[in-house]
């Protein structure tokens, strides 16, 4: 079933469905993190920027226990470069990352709290506090090829 344009329906509708909305976010609403993924998913839709690909997580290598006290290593790879972290919790629904890139970059670090720009040092590296916990994707534009932005896909931090 094709979705319809709201400007071009009834306004009888729309008044309809906003009471229909309101009601169910009064009853169970979307959970944050989910809202917050399926923005990320949809600006998709107009990328012109290279995924990076998970490439390790010590999450998944052995069978160990998960646990926020142990730093979190992630690795994502593409053809045109690399960006390492690592996570660790900064309070209870935050998290802390120290990452590093292959080459000097400039990040965006999406979260469920927003957005958060810097820059690595000459050597790539970088720190960022204070990163909500939830799905988390960089955006990385390396400053020797800047017209070739990276983008790590999503993983839930």
């Amino acid at each position: 079933m094709a979705r319809s344009d709201p400007s071009t329906m009834d306004q009888r509708d729309q008044a309809l469905l906003a009471e229909l909305r309101g009601c169910l976010d009064g009853i169970d609403p979307a959970p944050v993190a989910a809202v917050s993924a399926a923005h990320g998913a949809y600006s998709w839709l107009t990328i012109d920027a290279e995924l990076a690909a998970l490439a390790d997580d010590s999450w998944l290598a052995g069978a160990g226990v998960r646990s926020e006290a142990v730093p979190r290593s992630l690795t994502f790879e593409c053809a045109t470069g690399l960006v390492a972290l690592e996570v660790s919790s900064d309070g209870e629904d935050q998290r802390r990352i120290l990452g590093q890139t292959d080459r000097p970059a400039d990040l965006q670090i999406r979260h469920p709290g927003g957005t958060v720009t810097l820059p690595t040092d000459e050597h790539g590296r970088f720190r960022a506090q204070s990163i909500a916990a939830g799905p988390v994707s960089l955006r990385c534009v390396f400053r020797d090829s800047p017209d070739a932005p990276v983008i790590t896909s999503w993983v839930v931090v």
